[in-house]
């Protein structure tokens, strides 16, 4: 099992940052969900809270954040979130007034989207440095990370959408090492929504299915699908059949802010967005 720890010897920057299968890290995630106490900026705590990216300002250039963009202060020493694309999760040393992440581990996506992958790099550059923490416009749900040299990171608290009821968009497609997102052909043709009756209704690109979902241990295990079968071809029917082989049986599922993703054991997925959020570009 890896572990993180905390080490007087700081690293600055990403070069040398462990890499890692999203499978791995989530075994490091899993390892340690403590919350040792409950750090405080202005009097409220930020520890604990999903704070979703808006944007990143580096040399007076604000760069708007994808959505899947999030930093969660675990504890006072520990940190982990998404760069956009890539997971990570850094040992850090949270005070109520700076955050200073160490060594971390990240996992390793081949993230197609240019503009995200761009949005990587700014964001991982100006977390690689001592940031000092201030409550944005005196307001306990923004939150900015500033270097020494100006550069800032706007963030907001997202709560997490509820899984039962909410129209989630299919926005993402994954394997172990690669994520894109859909084609345009394909956008707003295929989601979910589950139940409060324990069942899921698909837009699976082209048809239309329905099936038995059960909810268990961050996981969902998926009963047989009942659908309309049209031909699909396509952008669409290559969101289909990816949205078919996650619907087969069970999948790890998590919730972070308005993001959905399901995972099959293979590593391969799904990435959902609230229908009421709209990831940044």
């Amino acid at each position: 099992m890896l572990t993180l720890r905390t080490s007087r010897t700081r690293t600055r920057a990403l070069i040398g940052t462990a890499v890692l299968p999203l499978a791995a890290l989530a075994t490091v995630t899993a390892c340690g969900d403590e919350k040792a106490g409950s750090t405080s900026v202005g009097g409220a705590p930020i520890t604990g809270v999903h704070w979703t990216v808006q944007s990143v300002t580096v040399d007076g250039k604000a760069t708007k954040a994808p959505g899947s963009a999030y930093l969660e202060f675990v504890s006072d020493e520990r940190v982990r979130g998404n760069y956009g694309c890539n997971h990570f999760d850094a040992a850090a040393r949270v005070t109520g007034d700076s955050v200073d992440l160490g060594k971390s581990k990240r996992t390793m996506m081949l993230c197609e989207d240019k503009g995200v992958r761009a949005f990587e790099d700014t964001l991982s550059r100006a977390l690689a440095d001592k940031n000092t923490v201030k409550r944005a416009d005196g307001r306990n749900d923004r939150l900015t990370l500033t270097r020494a040299n100006g550069d800032t990171v706007t963030l907001a608290e997202q709560r997490d959408a509820a899984l039962a009821g909410t129209k989630w968009n299919v926005t993402s497609l994954s394997s172990e090492d690669t994520t894109r997102s859909l084609p345009k052909a394909a956008q707003g043709r295929a989601g979910l929504v589950f139940g409060k009756d324990g069942h899921v209704s698909a837009r699976l690109g082209c048809n239309q299915g329905r099936a038995k979902a059960t909810v268990k241990d961050g996981h969902i295990t998926f009963g047989p699908l009942t659908s309309t079968r049209m031909g699909c071809i396509g952008a669409a029917g290559e969101v289909e059949k990816a949205m078919l082989d996650v619907l087969k049986n069970k999948a790890a599922y998590e919730i972070q802010g308005k993001g959905l993703t399901l995972t099959k054991p293979d590593g391969s997925g799904i990435g959902l967005t609230a229908a009421d959020s709209t990831p940044g570009r």
